[in-house]
């Protein structure tokens, strides 16, 4: 196995994941790198509404977000609470696929079984709508995850296995040697650290320092809504105690956060941005004309939103892929450069497994590497990419 120095940039969930899983298999020479102070997530990790279901539309999903409950399991902590989820069908076609769904969830190992409208609601009182629902697909062991804690957890997990993080260092720029990656340059002093392998895992920001270098990463970086109550009577501090709750017909995701509910929608025209070196957060300004009706149809569907004033509502900018597969190995056309990019919190831990796997030359990945090659869409235009991505905004709830 290699034993070359390894730099990792970013310390999001992707990132803290990514070293972990080089810790846990043993290399004693990684150094992950954030621009951010320690405690501080201003990437879409520190956005994320923390959902974590494992059946998805492809086997490769699937693989990797069950991987990623293993790992996150193992941490110990309360980072992840393994609540179950409940997909919640409205009209008769949707019922019919989550009996298809029980028997696709068989086949993959994943327990699933179709439960009544009663139980539906008797399992998520107040986000199951007892007038509306026919029925509904049952996960038992989706859960939902605390994204900040779980991102410490693998830190300091890393950590214990040898891995270094420079926190409040900011990486300015990928430093290459005759057509090859050889390490970062970072600070203000631009200081060069060197390396024999250098990771992105920087999130929306991966495309701005790959293309510096000449690789254009197939991504693109969307705007999504998420909105909060605020406390409620009747709510404590307890984290969550009943299943995240999907509405795949109306694309809206609910769930409980201690003392609020949380609701997100996918139900609006994809608002693609461009991210570039300035950008120093994945949450925008809310704005009112792009997501206001979405969230007032998804607040009406959810009895628990009913009459309750949203207090916080983010603009939250998250990346995506043509075949909403993550782009996780090295560059085909940069030696030296690897990618563990456009992965949600739900596939992190099994993304980091992946990239270390292969990283090291384990032969022992998660999945096909070729699935996930960061090069698989070389031969299509950036407008073929920015389309197909974009038309699969709202189908990606489903595949997640």
């Amino acid at each position: 196995m290699s034993r070359g120095r390894v730099v990792v940039v970013g310390a999001g969930v992707v990132g803290a994941a990514v070293g972990q899983q080089l810790g846990r298999l043993g290399h004693d020479d990684v150094v992950v790198i954030d621009s951010r102070a320690r405690e501080v997530l201003p990437g879409s990790t520190g956005l994320a509404p923390g959902f974590v279901g494992q059946l998805s539309a492809t086997d490769e999903l699937t693989t990797l977000a069950r991987d990623s409950v293993t790992t996150y399991r193992a941490l110990g902590g309360d980072a992840f609470w393994q609540v179950g989820c409940l997909e919640v069908a409205t009209g008769e076609a949707r019922l019919e696929q989550a009996h298809r769904d029980v028997e696709q969830g068989r086949r993959v190992g994943i327990e699933a079984r179709v439960v009544g409208a009663g139980e539906a609601v008797a399992l998520a009182p107040g986000l199951v709508d007892p007038d509306r629902a026919l029925g509904a697909l049952y996960i038992p062991s989706d859960g939902a995850v605390d994204p900040v804690l779980l991102t410490h957890l693998l830190v300091e997990d890393a950590e214990k296995a040898g891995v270094g993080f420079r926190f409040g260092t900011a990486v300015r720029a990928l430093e290459v040697e005759r057509g090859r990656v050889v390490g970062v340059r970072v600070g203000e002093g631009d200081e060069l650290v060197r390396a024999e392998q250098v990771v992105l895992a920087a999130g929306i920001w991966g495309p701005v320092l790959a293309a510096s270098v000449g690789v254009r990463l197939p991504m693109v970086a969307v705007r999504h809504p998420y909105a909060y109550t605020g406390e409620l009577a009747g709510l404590d501090d307890t984290f969550i105690d009943g299943p995240i709750v999907r509405y795949p017909e109306h694309s809206v995701y609910t769930r409980r956060h201690g003392r609020r509910y949380g609701v997100g929608s996918y139900a609006h025209t994809p608002l693609p941005i461009t991210p570039h070196s300035g950008l120093t957060s994945a949450e925008l300004p809310f704005e009112e004309g792009d997501f206001g009706n979405a969230l007032a149809e998804a607040t009406a569907l959810v009895p628990a939103f009913r009459g309750t004033p949203l207090a916080r509502r983010l603009n939250g900018v998250f990346a995506m892929t043509p075949d909403e597969l993550p782009l996780v190995g090295p560059s085909g056309k940069v030696p030296g450069l690897w990618f563990a990019e456009a992965s949600w919190v739900t596939h992190a831990g099994g993304v980091g497994r992946q990239l270390a796997e292969m990283l090291l030359g384990t032969g022992r990945e998660v999945v096909d590497p070729g699935r996930l090659a960061p090069d698989r869409f070389g031969s299509w235009s950036q407008e073929r990419v920015e389309r197909t991505a974009l038309g699969h905004y709202q189908g990606i709830y489903d595949a997640h």
